[in-house]
C-alpha cells in the first residue's frame, strides 16, 4: 500500500513539473507560433553619398518606429520607419553658411533569422531594403530674376537613396510586456539622386525650376538605434 501511494505521488509530481515546463518554454508545442514586438526609439543615421562627383555627407537624428516578428522556427521579419532632422556641411545656400539643416525620412523592411527568442532575450539578424531621403531648404529671399523681375525666391536640395544592408537587433525584457532594445545597421547605397530646386513667387505667378542629378557612385549609411519595445 505504501509503495502504491509513493509511486502515485512521484507520478503526480513528475506530471506537474512537466506541465510547468511546457507552459514556460516558448519552443514547446502549444506556444504561439509568432512573437510580436513593437518598438519606439531614437535613431542617429550617418550617411555619405557621391552624386555627380560631389560628396553629400550628413548626420541625422530622430524618432524610429518599428515592428519585429519572430517565428518559433527562427524566421523573422522587420519593418521600420524613421523621421527627424538632418545636418550637412555639403549644402550651402549662401557662401557665409556653415551648412544646412533639413528633414530626414526613411522606410525599410527586411527578413532574417532569430538566433535567440525567449521571454527574456531576442537576438535576430535581418537583411534590409528601403529608401531614405533628406530635404534642405533656404529661407525666402527677395531676388531680381532676369526674366521674372522682382520675386520671392526659395531654394532647396533634395537627396534620396535606395538602401540595401543588414540589421542586428538585441532585445532584453524588463517585464512581462516591456523590453529595451539596441539595433545596429549598415546600408550600402547602390544609387542616390539629388534635385536642386528654385521656386519663384510673386503676386501674379509661381514658377519652379528643377535640376536633377545625372550620375551616382552610391555611398553608405550607418544606422544605430536604441529604444523600448512592447510584446503582444
Amino acid at each position: 500500500m505504501k509503495t502504491t501511494i509513493f509511486t502515485a505521488a512521484v507520478f503526480a509530481a513528475t506530471t506537474v513539473f512537466a506541465a510547468t515546463t511546457t507552459q514556460t518554454d516558448p519552443s514547446e508545442t502549444g506556444a504561439k507560433n509568432w512573437a510580436h514586438f513593437v518598438g519606439v526609439g531614437a535613431v542617429v543615421p550617418v550617411s555619405s553619398y557621391n552624386i555627380d562627383d560631389t560628396d553629400y555627407s550628413q548626420v541625422a537624428g530622430g524618432l524610429n518606429l518599428n515592428y519585429m516578428g519572430v517565428n518559433k522556427n527562427g524566421l523573422a521579419v522587420k519593418v521600420s520607419w524613421s523621421i527627424g532632422a538632418a545636418w550637412t556641411e555639403d549644402v550651402k545656400f549662401e557662401t557665409k553658411d556653415d551648412g544646412a539643416l533639413g528633414t530626414y525620412v526613411t522606410g525599410e523592411m527586411g527578413v532574417g533569422y532569430g538566433f535567440v527568442n525567449t521571454s527574456n532575450w531576442t537576438v535576430a539578424a535581418f537583411a534590409m531594403m528601403g529608401m531614405e531621403a533628406s530635404v534642405f531648404e533656404s529661407d525666402k529671399d527677395k531676388f531680381v530674376h532676369e526674366e521674372l523681375g522682382k520675386v520671392d525666391m526659395t531654394r532647396s536640395v533634395s537627396v534620396g537613396a535606395l538602401t540595401l544592408g543588414g540589421d542586428l537587433v538585441v532585445r532584453r525584457a524588463l517585464g512581462e510586456r516591456a523590453s529595451v532594445f539596441v539595433s545596429v545597421g549598415g546600408r550600402w547605397v547602390p544609387v542616390a539622386v539629388a534635385i536642386h530646386t528654385a521656386e519663384y513667387d510673386n503676386d501674379d505667378f509661381n514658377r519652379v525650376d528643377n535640376i536633377k542629378s545625372k550620375d551616382s557612385d552610391g555611398g553608405f549609411t550607418i544606422v544605430p538605434t536604441v529604444g523600448a519595445m512592447w510584446s503582444f
